[in-house]
C-alpha cells in the first residue's frame, strides 16, 4: 500500500469514528430530553384562574393542561369522553370546588386521590341569596359562594395550596416553585393594596351586575352589589326583578350596569336603554379567550381592569 493510499484510508476510518461518536452524543441528548419530558408532572387545572396561578408557580417544569377550554363557560361545560380518558394520566387535578364544576361529579372514584378542591380550603363565604332575584332551588347552588378567586387574598391562599401539592409530588423543583410562589404572593399583596383604594371612597354608589359573582369583592372592600340572577349566569330574572332593578337605578343614580364577559348582555342592555345609563363588562375571569391570553392578558390585568371600572361605578 502506498503512503498516499494509507493516508486516505486512515482519514476515512477517522471520519467513520467521529460520525459514530456524533450520532451517539446526539442520541444521548435526545434521550435525555425525552426523559426530562417524561419526568414532568402532568397537571390539569379546571379553568383559567387556577391555570394561571399554577403556570406562574411551575412555569415549564410541569405539563399543565386546561380542562375547560379557553373562552368556554365553566358553569355549563360538559366533560367529553376523550378528556375523561386523558385525566386518567394526570398526576394532579386542581379544581375550584364548592360545586363550581358540576361536571366533576362524573369523575371516577379512581381519580379522587389526585383531586384538590382549592376553594374549600380558603374560608369560603356562605352563599347569600342575591338581592333582587327569587329564591333559587337549594339543589342548584352550593352552600358556599364558589367565586373565591375574585378576592386577591383568597387567591393567594389558593396559590399556596397549589405550591404545596406541586412540591409534594415534585420535590426536586421545590426551590423553583417556592421562589415563584413568593413573587406571585407579592403580586396579590400589591393588587389588594390597589383595591383598598375603593374603601376610601365616601358615599359609594351601589353596583348592579348580571349575576351574583362578586360577593368576595363586596365583602373585602366594602362594596354593595345587586344582581339580576344567582350563582349561575344562566338563570333568567323575572319581570319583578327587572322592575326592582330599574327602580334602584333611577333612585340611586347608578351610572353603569355590568354584565359578565361570557353572559348574554341583552337584559342588562335593555335596562340600560330604559334608564339612560351605560352598560359594560365586569370580568369574572372564568373564561379567558385564546386571543386575550396570546395578547398577554392574565388574572392580574383583568382584575386591574375591573378595578378601574368599579372606581367609576361607585364614585
Amino acid at each position: 500500500m502506498t503512503k498516499k493510499t494509507g493516508l486516505i484510508s486512515l482519514l476515512l476510518i477517522m471520519m467513520v469514528v467521529l460520525s459514530a461518536c456524533s450520532s451517539s452524543v446526539s442520541s444521548s441528548d435526545t434521550n435525555s430530553t425525552n426523559d426530562a419530558e417524561d419526568s414532568k408532572l402532568t397537571v390539569y387545572a379546571s379553568f383559567y384562574p387556577i391555570y394561571d396561578f399554577t403556570n406562574k408557580i411551575a412555569e415549564d417544569f410541569i405539563d399543565l393542561k386546561l380542562i375547560v377550554p379557553a373562552g368556554a363557560e365553566p358553569h355549563s361545560f360538559e366533560l367529553s369522553a376523550k378528556t375523561l380518558a386523558e385525566l386518567e394520566n394526570a398526576d394532579l387535578i386542581l379544581l375550584n370546588g364548592l360545586d363550581f364544576e358540576p361536571w366533576a361529579d362524573s369523575l371516577p372514584e379512581s381519580l379522587s386521590s389526585k383531586i384538590i378542591s382549592l376553594g374549600e380550603e380558603v374560608n369560603p363565604l356562605p352563599y347569600v341569596e342575591h338581592s333582587h332575584g327569587e329564591e333559587e332551588d337549594e339543589d342548584s347552588h352550593s352552600e358556599y359562594d364558589p367565586h373565591i378567586w375574585l378576592d386577591p387574598l383568597r387567591a393567594s391562599q389558593m396559590s399556596e395550596i397549589i405550591y404545596e401539592n406541586l412540591s409534594k409530588l415534585d420535590s426536586k423543583n421545590k426551590a423553583v416553585y417556592e421562589i415563584n410562589l413568593k413573587n406571585l404572593k407579592d403580586e396579590f399583596i400589591t393588587l389588594d393594596s390597589e383595591y383598598k383604594q375603593l374603601e376610601a371612597i365616601q358615599n359609594k354608589k351601589e353596583i348592579v351586575v348580571s349575576h351574583n359573582a362578586f360577593s368576595y369583592l363586596g365583602e373585602r372592600y366594602g362594596l354593595e352589589f345587586h344582581s339580576l340572577s344567582g350563582i349561575s349566569p344562566e338563570n333568567e330574572p323575572s319581570l319583578k326583578v327587572l322592575s326592582e332593578i330599574t327602580d334602584l337605578v333611577n333612585k340611586e343614580g347608578i351610572r353603569v350596569l355590568f354584565f359578565e364577559e361570557l353572559a348574554n348582555d341583552k337584559i342588562i342592555n335593555t335596562i340600560a336603554d330604559e334608564t339612560g345609563v351605560e352598560s359594560d363588562i365586569l370580568y369574572t375571569i372564568e373564561g379567558m379567550t385564546d386571543d386575550e391570553i396570546n395578547a398577554g392578558e392574565d388574572y392580574f390585568s383583568k382584575m386591574r381592569l375591573n378595578l378601574s371600572k368599579l372606581k367609576v361605578a361607585v364614585e
